[in-house]
């Protein structure tokens, strides 16, 4: 006669090992994702028309930018009124080793996370940031690592430490740039005078 109980006992052994593999097989994930996820991006790009692109890669710079924390923004002041001079606009693109993420605008290993807008201020006036809102570019990427609902689609203040870095990455990298040119026509010139001045030996 078959008996049901026999079999239960026998059966009970195999589930309980594949609810353990399951159970184990979960965790590994959720560390895996954790580790990929709410740390600090690896690269941060500051882009522009009018300038040379700049890069943050200094890791403890890295550490105080990352998207969940969003220490580019000035939380306390809540969402602000569109800058009326936006003419020092930038792209900022969060960049990040996250094994499984892509998307169209991704760098090798380095898969884009975030972008927000920043506009520097003018004569030591803060910054502000606008994080995009639904239907926008780079809205959809966004939300895939944090989606901020009542703040995607505004205008923000910029908090002062970003503003000090993005600033100071700014001015060193036009400078340079300036510096080059300087040199190339000061170079320009001098050759000019040593061609006239052997024309009237």
């Amino acid at each position: 006669m078959f008996q049901r109980g026999n079999f239960a006992s026998k059966e009970e052994p195999v589930i309980k090992s594949i609810l353990l593999a399951f159970l184990v097989a979960l965790i590994v994930f959720a560390g895996a994702s954790s580790t990929y996820s709410k740390g600090s991006p690896d690269r941060i790009l500051i882009t522009s028309d009018r300038a040379k692109t700049v890069a943050i890669t200094n890791r403890e710079t890295l550490k105080k930018f990352d998207p969940w924390s969003a220490q580019f923004i000035d939380w306390a002041k809540g969402a602000v009124s569109a800058p009326a001079d936006q003419s020092q606009s930038y792209e900022v693109f969060f960049y990040m080793k996250w094994p499984g993420r892509r998307s169209d605008y991704d760098r090798g290993d380095l898969k884009l996370i975030y972008t927000v807008r920043y506009v520097a201020g003018r004569e030591g006036a803060p910054g502000y940031v606008y994080l995009p809102g639904a239907g926008e570019k780079f809205h959809s990427n966004n939300i895939g690592t944090i989606w901020r609902e009542k703040d995607d689609g505004k205008w923000h203040q910029a908090s002062a430490e970003w503003d000090a870095v993005t600033k100071r990455l700014i001015i060193t990298s036009g400078g340079n740039q300036e510096t080059f040119v300087n040199a190339a026509l000061w170079s320009i010139g001098f050759w000019a005078v040593e061609i006239c001045c052997s024309f009237g030996e």
